[in-house]
């Protein structure tokens, strides 16, 4: 009998993976997706970065208060204006250190401050000081400046940051001293193309300014009144026009300083120069970044003022943080009217501003 076998069909094997042309539709498809997420994740990030700022200005601010509370007057700028001088009032540093080094018992920085030797600067030849200001305080920093561990450079000038092979410790605010801007709208005495309407002849005082203030002198209100703004990222390649031998403008300081001859540097939180002059707009833009030269030297005398350096100065877009003597942190916009910013850095100008001004 025949036999007859039936032969199963074939089956055929597909290769696994995809085609080069799904594989590109693949790539395409997540290049699109991460286009579309990668600026919302960007503002997301900057808006974290934004609310510890304004955190930090915030606690700056609760230390104002626990200060004046316990010493019943507001606490001294540490750089401000010698107003007996007219018509143009120089500045001065007369009361010591700046306002974060007196702000540290206040902030949980018991310990940094207990370390200091307040009869020498806080860059005293000796070092004694060095431990203490060369201590990065986080609170002192904006997260979204740029920079490297919160340390300025290493100079060559400086004795102390050469033997120890690191800088002293930064901060990216400073207290509103005073402003020289023009209460005419017109150009003012002594200004520069960057800051036309800087006039050194209508120098008024902020809140935190020489000497110790009692907020029952402060006529303008505390609410509209700046105390401590942004001033990020300042630039340690640049020089201050005041020396550390300054007293008034003029006199030289009577005690014995480290370096005669340093200028002073005001991106270190220890230093008195981090107090603020304002003299033009927010966010100004026009000073370049990163010179090798003084404020002094051509070119930059003719753009003094502006960039991230002794002005008020954010890396967040639309405006700066800004601490008010109130307690209350706002944004300040970018373009607010010159003569509005005038008005909220002094404390007894009596301008009436409301707050869609700015």
């Amino acid at each position: 009998m025949a036999r007859f076998c039936i032969k199963a069909p074939s089956r055929r094997r597909h290769a696994g993976g995809f085609t080069l042309i799904e594989l590109l539709v693949v790539i395409a498809i997540i290049g699109v997706l991460v286009a579309l997420l990668l600026p919302a994740v960007q503002s997301a990030r900057e808006s974290g970065r934004r609310a510890q700022c304004s955190n930090n200005l915030k606690q700056l601010g609760i230390a104002i208060y626990s200060y004046e509370s316990a010493q019943h007057l507001l606490p001294s700028s540490g750089g401000a204006l010698n107003i007996a001088v007219k018509p143009k009032s120089p500045v001065q540093f007369v009361d010591g250190g700046s306002v974060f080094y007196r702000l540290l018992p206040y902030m949980e920085g018991e310990t940094i401050f207990n370390s200091v030797n307040a009869r020498l600067d806080y860059n005293h030849i000796s070092g004694a000081n060095f431990t203490a200001f060369g201590t990065v305080v986080s609170g002192f920093l904006c997260p979204s400046a740029p920079r490297g561990g919160g340390h300025d450079t290493v100079e060559s000038a400086d004795p102390m940051s050469q033997k120890k092979g690191v800088g002293y410790g930064m901060v990216d605010y400073g207290p509103t001293s005073f402003t020289e801007i023009s209460p005419t709208s017109g150009p003012g005495t002594g200004g520069y193309p960057a800051t036309p309407l800087r006039d050194e002849n209508n120098r008024v005082d902020g809140l935190l300014k020489h000497g110790y203030t009692a907020i029952s002198n402060v006529r303008d209100g505390m609410a509209t009144t700046m105390a401590i703004a942004e001033d990020a990222g300042k630039d340690a390649t640049f020089t201050c026009e005041h020396l550390e031998t300054v007293y008034d403008g003029v006199t030289p300081l009577t005690r014995p300083i480290p370096n005669p001859s340093n200028p002073r540097r005001f991106w270190r939180w220890g230093d008195a120069a981090t107090a603020i002059g304002v003299s033009g707009v927010i966010n100004n833009k026009v000073r370049p970044m990163n010179s090798q030269t003084g404020y002094q030297t051509a070119p930059i005398a003719a753009q003094v003022g502006a960039g991230a350096n002794d002005e008020i100065f954010s890396f967040h877009p639309g405006g700066a943080n800004i601490l008010f003597g109130d307690d209350s942190v706002k944004v300040v916009k970018d373009g607010t009217n010159p003569i509005i910013l005038r008005g909220l850095v002094t404390a007894s100008g009596r301008e009436v501003i409301g707050s869609d001004a700015y």
